[in-house]
């Protein structure tokens, strides 16, 4: 059986040994070479099935030889390996044609299985295009963790095409920060970048936000108004929240989306705008098409690609990272205690990075001759609020039905804020049906955040925006 020829391109003479013995231990020809001039000639003259290439070599440096054999029309797998791993190169080296990213050390047991589905691809694969577009700096991602580093593959995957995509995550995870990546490292990337928060803008007004109108459209339309969609022709649109669109604006948005034509309220002439389309949500789409608040072909339209940017708590070794970033955007010198950084990485930030940013800022202003301390970090626990305790809400004298109405309401109040006041999602961190959180909601008296204890009404507490369906 003809076994496939891999090309290891390292400079460390012990790393390229063990990972030739090794790839030959498992049914691999191999190739060597160290440094990056002796790898694309290989590239070139033998087109191995795949590629282990090394960042940093002399002669020509990894993503060099990458863009020359991709330019060369190579279709050999190439799996960018380096110590170094960032955003932006990982972000460039999945522009330039890369079949996959990771960090050293290698780990060899997921290299393996990497490996055959390289050799898979570069078998099936014919010609590639990859035109490199300019390089814009993606540097206010910040994050080395397993899950960051795919999303920048996901951001370099995606940028070079004009599909549409879809960013989830929770509040003040970054959604924003991916599409600015996506737009800068597109070939749109001269072009506008247009911007529209679905929930900030009232139903009756957004219609003509994103579709303009004509003068006498209607009462007070003195004049003509390009809307968002004109606004990014020959860019991108990038439509946040677009969860809390209501339904009937779901429908004149689908027309736009399938055949990128708009028409201004108050005309009948069809509008042709060339854009790229990125939407984000920190909702469930799935549960709400399901639900029936939200249309299934247009959750599929948009839906092409999807990029879910992990919470905080799922990748706190970035946490370091963030820390040093917002400290050094600060522009003081700053002294962070170990006993402030193991807080902080303790945390469990429901608010995410948006969260960690103000705490930092806050913990600079507050900070005694330039050193941050955990107490100047004045962090509260996301599952007891500074100002609620279980002694105040579990009063024993009060009875069994007492108590457990109170641990009813506390829940419900608890969901409700770290949902920010969105009731589906409050019900899904709950677990239970969002049916049964609007009766938990009026039994307990928390409508439009307030509730009612001892016969009075009073604000509930750690409700700071209004409750949302």
């Amino acid at each position: 059986m003809h076994k496939p020829s891999i090309l290891v391109a390292e400079d460390e003479p012990t790393a390229r040994l063990a990972l030739t013995e090794l790839l030959e231990h498992h049914g691999f020809s191999v190739l060597a070479a160290d440094n990056g001039r002796e790898a694309l000639s290989i590239v070139l003259s033998s087109e191995p099935a795949a590629t282990l290439l090394d960042i940093r070599m002399p002669g020509l440096d990894g993503l060099t030889v990458l863009e020359r054999a991709r330019e060369s029309g190579s279709v050999t797998a190439f799996l960018v390996m380096t110590a170094y791993g960032d955003s932006t190169t990982a972000i460039e080296a999945m522009k330039r044609g890369a079949f996959d990213y990771i960090s050293k050390p290698l780990d060899f047991e997921s290299l393996l299985p990497l490996l055959h589905r390289a050799v898979a691809h570069s078998r099936l694969m014919k010609e590639r295009l990859d035109e490199t577009p300019p390089v814009l700096s993606s540097a206010a991602l910040i994050g080395h963790s397993p899950e960051m580093q795919h999303v920048y593959k996901m951001i370099g995957q995606v940028a070079g095409s004009d599909v549409n995509v879809l960013v989830r995550g929770e509040s003040g995870t970054g959604k924003e920060l991916v599409v600015n990546a996506i737009h800068h490292n597109s070939a749109r990337a001269a072009g506008p970048l247009v911007k529209v928060n679905c929930a900030a803008i009232p139903e009756a007004l957004l219609e003509s936000e994103l579709f303009g109108h004509e003068r006498g459209a209607f009462t007070n339309a003195t004049y003509r108004r390009t809307g968002r969609f004109e606004q990014a022709n020959r860019g991108t649109l990038f439509l946040d929240e677009i969860g809390d669109l209501a339904p009937s604006l779901q429908s004149k948005l689908l027309r736009c989306v399938q055949d990128r034509t708009i028409t201004r309220l108050g005309s009948n002439t069809p509008i042709t705008v060339d854009i790229r389309l990125i939407t984000a949500t920190s909702r469930n789409l799935e549960q709400a098409v399901s639900d029936g608040r939200f249309r299934e072909d247009l959750y599929y339209r948009l839906n092409v690609v999807s990029i879910a940017l992990p919470p905080l708590r799922e990748r706190r070794q970035d946490i370091p990272a963030l820390v040093q970033h917002f400290l050094n955007r600060g522009g003081r010198q700053i002294i962070l205690t170990p006993a402030a950084l193991a807080a902080l990485c303790e945390h469990s930030w429901p608010g995410n990075v948006r969260e960690l940013e103000n705490a930092i800022e806050r913990a600079m202003v507050l900070a005694r001759g330039g050193v941050i301390d955990a107490a100047d970090l004045r962090l509260r626990s996301v599952e007891e609020p500074a100002s609620v305790k279980w002694t105040d809400l579990l009063p024993v004298e009060n009875g069994w039905k007492a108590n457990l109405a109170a641990v009813e309401a506390a829940l419900v109040r608890r969901a409700l804020r770290l949902a920010e006041g969105n009731k589906s999602r409050a019900a899904e961190l709950l677990g239970i049906q969002r049916r049964l959180l609007y009766d938990k909601i009026r039994e307990h008296g928390l409508e439009e955040g307030k509730e009612i204890r001892g016969g009075g009404m009073k604000a509930a507490p750690g409700l700071g925006s209004p409750i949302r369906d």
